[in-house]
């Protein structure tokens, strides 16, 4: 059964924390799906502080999606 697996999830106080973050869990990500090569991931910004990153079955596989619910 697909399911959705968080990599990530933090809250950043400025740009560079927030660019500096989301490299270190996207190159996670990259590694955790060519494992499985199944699921794509997706980066969710859910306000203007706090991301998260999660392989999911939702995006296909070799793809990156953004979701802004800021």
């Amino acid at each position: 059964m697909p399911y959705e697996t968080l990599i990530a999830d933090f809250i950043v106080t400025n740009p560079a924390e927030r660019d500096m973050m989301l490299r270190s869990a996207l190159s996670t990500a990259k590694a955790n799906a060519a494992v499985q090569g199944k699921r794509g991931i997706l980066v969710t910004r859910h306000d203007l502080q706090r991301f998260s990153v999660s392989l999911t079955p939702n995006v296909p596989y070799g793809y990156i999606h953004e979701l802004d619910q800021a």
